[in-house]
């Protein structure tokens, strides 16, 4: 499919660490816009979409948007959801699923929706229905509990080392240091920051974990041809 799809589109808003008062419907609709508006489209020309399904199902999105699609599909692959989501477009465009995909990302830390830490039992029902038997227990505070086993099992298995998976955090936070819309921009961190950063769950440190926050961004996929 190389060369058959093309981003014609985007969309992203300033990311903070809590954002009151919106919900998240609100976040992704408000990133829909301005991604229709760069690609020079209408709201009627988007006959699909995808959602991360940890965010908002697809469906629900597509009623507050007032969308009609003849593909709505959501992405459970979590952090590696927008470049996973960009790549079903395409397949989908390719399959004549649709011809135009708004791929949708992001959401509110607003307390009244739930959140992170012992009350995320609290709230509306979590997109992924193994959270009510895992977060009484505790692992379903966040993705740490399940990183620290993986990051655990490939030191084992392959050697790498603590310095080694740091420098993984401190590109990471290089990328985002000259975005206007990231949280950390302009605080660079170095490989000593990772490694002295508190041990959220063996082996993994508190600067290699994703910090929470708040913000969407949607980019739009279509044909090369369109």
């Amino acid at each position: 499919m190389r060369g058959q799809a093309a981003i014609v589109g985007i969309g992203e808003l300033p990311t903070e660490r809590r954002i009151n008062g919106r919900s998240t419907n609100s976040l992704l609709s408000q990133a829909a816009r301005l991604a229709i508006a760069d690609a020079g489209l209408r709201k009627e020309d988007i006959d699909g979409i995808i959602t991360r399904g940890s965010d908002v199902g697809p469906m629900d999105l597509a009623e507050y948007m007032g969308l009609s699609l003849t593909f709505c599909e959501g992405n459970t692959q979590h952090g590696s959801a927008g470049a996973h989501s960009v790549a079903m477009a395409a397949a989908a465009i390719h399959a004549g699923l649709a011809t135009t995909i708004m791929c949708l990302f992001g959401g509110t830390r607003d307390p009244n929706e739930g959140g992170f830490g012992p009350g995320i039992t609290r709230g509306p029902a979590p997109a992924n229905k193994l959270t009510e038997f895992e977060a009484p227990f505790g692992p379903a505070a966040g993705a740490g509990t399940g990183y620290g086993m993986m990051k655990h099992r490939h030191m084992y298995e392959f050697g790498t080392t603590q310095e080694q998976f740091a420098k993984m955090a401190v590109n990471q936070r290089f990328n985002a240091l000259t975005n206007p819309n990231a949280v950390f921009k302009g605080e660079p961190i170095t490989v000593d920051d990772v490694l002295n950063s508190r041990m959220v769950n063996d082996p993994l440190h508190l600067l290699e974990c994703v910090m929470p926050c708040a913000g969407a961004a949607a980019c739009i996929v279509t044909s090369a041809e369109r």
